[in-house]
């Protein structure tokens, strides 16, 4: 998801409505392994996003397990 995607998708919700969540960034992915390319990253995005567990959430452990699975499927 791109920062604009997950703007439309707040839009679509009051300035007053509850929520709760995180989100992560490029920088957060590159915090673990500085030689990421952006595609890496995408990928590494996409396979979190895809293996979400929500009794775990997203954690540094969580992006750490999915850099290493894009990696992986690179190969």
């Amino acid at each position: 998801m791109t920062v604009r995607e997950f703007r439309m998708r707040l839009a679509a919700v009051g300035d007053d409505e509850l929520c709760c969540g995180t989100f992560w960034l490029a920088e957060d992915f590159l915090a673990i392994k500085p030689s990421l390319t952006p595609q890496e990253i995408a990928a590494a995005m996409e396979y979190a996003e895809d293996h979400h567990d929500a009794n775990e959430g997203f954690n540094w452990w969580h992006l750490e397990q999915a850099i290493e699975a894009a990696m992986l499927q690179e190969e």
